[in-house]
């Protein structure tokens, strides 16, 4: 029998003489292929996922981005007309009922889809203007809803007091208490560039800042506005060197608009703040106009996020135009949300005609979204347009084929809307998702769409 010591030694003796092996290049994992009434895969690296998500109170964008960097735009908390009736025309019922807030659909949406490495929390929160729709209200008749209150310190009241820093949870400031946010970006201070909601709306601002103020104390909330014109803002946070064709820019913010030239921003497009306060009621600026609003870019793929931007009243005061300085510093799009839900006076020829976007998601949450006239503008731009839509209304249905457009040739009519790029950014698919429940199953799949 051989020594069994001297086998030993040999085979260590040629294990050293082996020359260095190269480490085996990490290989990303491919999420398992979505199918039809079954939960969307989770996101993987590699991929930049755009989530829609439907609470039918508003708009609410969660983006996983390459590297697993997440932020979530605008926080959908809207009065509740399903609470409320919809005498008044609303049309829109919350998802998936009323017995959840806005807030508590994004907290379990965002906490279902989450990549592991943001360990529960968000990269950024971005709220693109101060309205309801996007950012959340306030009112004394908060436990109507079913929301909470917190004091200042953060603990649950059943008193509102802002004046001692309370605030109540709905939209931001209840995703936000439940879901620390490290960096909140926003169209800046609302003294700057004031609009009609600074005499509308002052205790919603307050709640809002109220819940800013507890957020830094908290978690270390940074509060920036956001940076035009620039791609350093929003980045990477976790592998920012293996994404170096990923990149968010800043377009415009609070009336301030980048010109297309380096970093440079155009200040005086639209009367300053000291102008706008001395006649603030006459002007009546619009909230909307002072929308952030920024561009994606992942390889070959680029995506458009206008926020609310409108054309409203141009030929009278030719700055509440936001779309026509916009369209001048934009490119052509692979896809796009919908500006101000598609409503009137929204998404302009001017800018669609250099968009051109293949596909459009809507978040919609009244009756009279979309518009026709605005529809037909996105038709016009590209007749082959993919039309996705959060809640289509009867009525808007009866709307849209009064001036010859097929709702059924929308590619969604209601629930979540995913859409997902591929490593590399040359590919994308979009899905659509129950929004009955909290199983997140697939209800249809779009694509593979090429990107130019």
């Amino acid at each position: 029998m051989k020594n069994p010591s001297k086998i030993l030694l040999i085979a260590l003796a040629l294990a050293a003489c082996k020359p260095e092996t190269k480490p085996i290049p990490e290989v990303k994992p491919i999420p398992e292929k979505p199918s039809i009434g079954k939960p969307l895969p989770q996101w993987k690296e590699g991929y930049l996922d755009i989530h829609s998500i439907n609470s039918g109170r508003g708009e609410s964008f969660y983006y996983i981005m390459p590297d697993g960097t997440t932020m979530l735009v605008d926080a959908a908390g809207a009065a509740d007309y399903e609470i409320e009736g919809i005498e008044d025309g609303s049309g829109i019922y919350s998802r998936p009922s009323s017995s959840y807030s806005s807030g508590n659909v994004i907290i379990n949406y965002i906490r279902h889809f989450a990549p592991d490495i943001s360990k529960g929390g968000l990269d950024y929160f971005m709220t693109t203007h101060y309205h309801g729709d996007h950012m959340g209200i306030y009112t004394k008749n908060f436990a109507k809803y079913g929301w909470k209150a917190v004091d200042g310190s953060g603990r649950l009241t059943d008193k509102i007091d802002l004046d001692a820093g309370g605030f109540i949870l709905n939209g931001v400031s209840e995703v936000g208490y439940y879901i620390p946010i490290k960096k909140l970006i926003d169209r800046g201070d609302w003294n700057d560039r004031p609009s009609n909601v600074y005499l509308s709306a002052p205790l919603r601002m307050q709640n809002y800042l109220n819940f800013i103020d507890w957020s830094k104390n908290k978690n270390r909330t940074v509060r920036e506005k956001l940076a035009i014109g620039r791609d350093d803002q929003i980045v990477l946070q976790h592998k920012s060197g293996a994404y170096p064709d990923f990149s968010i820019r800043g377009i415009a913010a609070g009336g301030d608009i980048w010109t297309g030239n380096g970093t440079q921003v155009n200040t005086t497009y639209m009367p300053s703040s000291e102008e706008l306060m001395a006649d603030l009621e006459t002007l009546n600026p619009n909230e909307n106009i002072m929308s952030c609003v920024f561009t994606l870019t992942y390889g070959k793929f680029d995506w458009f996020c206008g926020g609310d931007i409108q054309y409203n009243d141009r030929a009278t005061l030719a700055w509440k135009d936001m779309d026509k300085p916009v369209s001048k510093v934009v490119s052509q799009v692979e896809a796009m949300k919908a500006n101000h839900h598609c409503a009137r006076y929204t998404n302009s020829t001017e800018l669609l005609s250099v968009l051109k976007p293949d596909n459009v998601i809507i978040g919609i949450w009244t009756d009279n979204q979309p518009n026709p006239d605005t529809m037909k503008r996105f038709y016009n731009a590209n007749s082959n347009v993919g039309i996705f839509a959060t809640n289509l209304a009867d009525k808007s249905v009866e709307n849209l084929q009064s001036v010859g457009i097929d709702a059924n040739s929308f590619l969604a009519r209601k629930g979540h809307i995913v859409l997902r790029v591929m490593p590399g950014g040359d590919s994308y698919y979009i899905y659509v998702i129950d929004d009955s429940d909290f199983k997140y199953h697939v209800t249809s799949i779009h694509g593979p769409f090429k990107c130019k």
